[in-house]
């Protein structure tokens, strides 16, 4: 007798133990309550989760850099379009039927506009500079108290992860998104720049004037710290006001690339048109249409450079375009995998609650039948 109700309480433990698990299979829906159910499955769901988070993770990152492409994109587009704009200004500027004062309100306009598009090259997304380089903390292009603009960011795109230790390059920097190049000098060379013009050796390396002294160019390595590689010394050319160094053979023996900075262009542009030179003085008309030639001619070199340039950018920006779409993609499969693999199947569930409660119909009945019985007739 004591036996068999020990039994019946064992029995009744486990219908307990599956009721509960039965139970939160129809409120959650999810198979296992704890990863004791099934050590298997648990590992399975555990390693997949994982993979969403990260999914996800990656996902939100590249929306928030497909923004930002998207803000470059229009940033470059709308450069493009006030640069052919400056184009169709200074032809009109170079026809002997303009006027000196049409030509001071032409210099106007093109003040306007260089400001601008110098707040197009500092263009901001969700708190970052979108041509700086690698440090999107940095403002990308400074004007100094005479309005002279240069470039202080680096020469390393930032790298973005577009997958699980895959990473590919965002944007463009400064030096290629508002400049092009003027000259290519060899070891032995004299290089002749301006103080403001962007200055690249063949490893990628930018090279910048000491200042106020301009007498030493500093060597920043690829994220835009001064190292102490230096070229000594740098020579003001007053006739052509510009800096002139003689590239050392060793220890430095690489080329040097000077970018002329499109707003030097217009600065010499707008003296032209206001007939004076770098220095504020008077220039005849005669000087005053040479120089607005030349700028013609290097505002040309500077829309075919940004033309490439944002050529370049569109590429990037498509490549993760598509790798937002294959992420997508993943994601949408491991959740579908997710939901599989820990979705209870209600149906089963179901059926085996109603089971569950035939089972514990008979325990009862049975129980109740032996509370019935007397010792006398149990022995008998």
């Amino acid at each position: 007798m004591i036996n068999q109700t020990d039994q019946m309480v064992y029995r009744l433990g486990n219908l307990d133990a599956l009721q509960q698990k039965i139970s939160y299979q129809m409120a959650t829906g999810k198979k296992l309550e704890k990863g004791s159910d099934d050590s298997l499955l648990y590992a399975r769901e555990v390693l997949v989760d994982d993979k969403i988070r990260t999914f996800e993770g990656l996902k939100t990152q590249l929306e928030r850099v497909k923004g930002q492409n998207n803000m470059a994109d229009s940033s470059m587009a709308e450069v493009k379009k006030l640069i052919e704009f400056t184009k169709a200004e200074l032809i009109k500027a170079n026809t002997a039927t303009t006027s000196a004062d049409g030509m001071k309100a032409i210099a106007a306009n093109l003040e306007g506009l260089k400001q601008n598009i110098f707040d197009l090259a500092n263009t901001q997304s969700e708190g970052e500079y979108l041509f700086s380089g690698s440090d999107s903390s940095v403002k990308p292009f400074e004007k100094d108290a005479d309005g002279k603009i240069s470039y202080v960011g680096n020469n390393t795109l930032r790298k973005v992860a577009v997958e699980e230790g895959s990473y590919r390059e965002r944007g463009i920097t400064g030096l290629d998104a508002m400049m092009f190049t003027a000259s290519i000098s060899a070891p032995g060379e004299v290089m002749s720049f301006k103080a403001n013009d962007g200055i690249i050796d063949q490893d990628g390396n930018t090279w910048r004037l000491n200042t106020p002294t301009n007498d030493t160019l500093v060597k920043y390595d690829s994220y835009g710290k001064a190292t102490s590689t230096t070229i000594t010394p740098v020579n003001l050319n007053t006739t052509t006001n510009s800096y002139e160094a003689t590239i050392p053979a060793t220890p430095i023996d690489s080329k040097f690339e000077v970018k002329t900075n499109i707003f030097n262009v217009l600065d010499d542009v707008i003296n032209s048109l206001k007939q004076i030179d770098s220095s504020g003085n008077p220039i005849t008309l005669e000087q005053a249409r040479e120089g607005i030639s030349k700028g013609m001619n290097d505002i040309d070199k500077a829309f075919s450079a940004i033309t490439v340039s944002h050529a370049e950018l569109g590429g990037r920006n498509k490549t993760f375009e598509v790798s937002l779409e294959r992420l997508s993609s993943k994601l949408t499969h491991y959740n579908i995998l997710s939901q599989e693999l820990g979705a209870a199947d209600l149906s089963k569930v179901a059926m085996e609650a109603k089971s569950l409660e035939l089972t514990y119909t008979a325990l009862y009945s049975t129980i109740s039948k032996m509370n019935q019985l007397s010792l006398v007739n149990f022995m008998n």
